[in-house]
């Protein structure tokens, strides 16, 4: 029987990675709050403590499998990201046990369009450090943009939800993969949003993303509720750029 895993998360922080000029989600923009973490780093976020350490050897990613880059990764990023690779699985094959390395080299996976090492790692960073929620979304927006699996996207989506329903994150990411790209004929991105506007009360965006939605389906009356809601929130955060913005939403509207 496999002894008992004991995890310790020092700081969770959303992971969006730049490695040489290649942006980790090149297909979307870090939400607002949320950090991004570049390279490996001195102070570790994440730590992982095992009673025996031979355990993690064993359940751990094969470190030689090598790095597959894909077809449209220019050269100059091939060169960035191989360096940086390199480096994570030499310290991580004299110690495992280097949680930033890990999280960093699903990046260098995914930066690469090494698809399947980065779900490897991912899913492994799911057994090891389960209290973080980074690692469903990164497999969510990994499914979402590149692979196109929506319905894996939503789960782990959901997943991230569930695990850490203090996120923005997993409830933008499902109402643009609801708006956009699956069950697109249901109520399901309206849903979404309205629980992230329920859950987040001192956040404008829930209201912002509503009233855009109403705005475009031409439910002006809709839209004006959520942009003034939006309003509301802004005045109280006593945020003058973002009232001027929301502002100039609602005198934009159709009377």
């Amino acid at each position: 029987m496999q002894k008992k895993i004991i995890i310790t998360v020092a700081v969770l922080i959303g992971i969006g990675a730049i490695i040489g000029g290649v942006y980790y989600w090149n297909s979307s923009e870090p939400q607002k709050g949320e950090n991004v973490q570049v390279g490996a780093t001195t102070t570790p976020n994440y730590t992982i403590e095992l009673v025996d350490n031979a355990e993690i050897r064993d359940i751990m990613p094969n470190l030689d499998r090598g790095i597959t880059f894909g077809s449209t990764v220019p050269e100059a990023a091939r060169v960035s990201i191989q360096k940086n690779y390199d480096a994570a699985t030499l310290r991580l094959k004299e110690d495992p046990m280097r949680a930033d390395d890990w999280f960093n080299l699903g990046i260098f996976y995914h930066a690469a369009n090494d698809f399947k090492g980065a779900e490897e790692v991912w899913l492994f960073l799911l057994k090891v450090v389960p209290n973080s929620a980074v690692p469903l979304d990164n497999l969510g927006k990994m499914y979402k943009f590149q692979i196109k699996d929506f319905p894996k996207a939503e789960s782990y989506f959901k997943q991230s939800i569930a695990l850490n329903p203090d996120s923005t994150t997993p409830y933008f990411e499902l109402f643009e993969l609801y708006r956009y790209l699956y069950k697109t004929d249901t109520n399901s991105a309206i849903e979404i949003i309205t629980q992230a506007a329920n859950r987040f009360t001192e956040n404008p965006d829930p209201h912002m993303i509503l009233g855009s939605y109403y705005r475009d389906i031409k439910n002006y009356a809709g839209a004006r509720a959520e942009f003034t809601k939006a309003l509301d929130i802004a005045r109280e955060l006593k945020n003058v750029q973002l009232i001027d913005a929301i502002g100039q939403e609602i005198a934009n509207l159709p009377q």
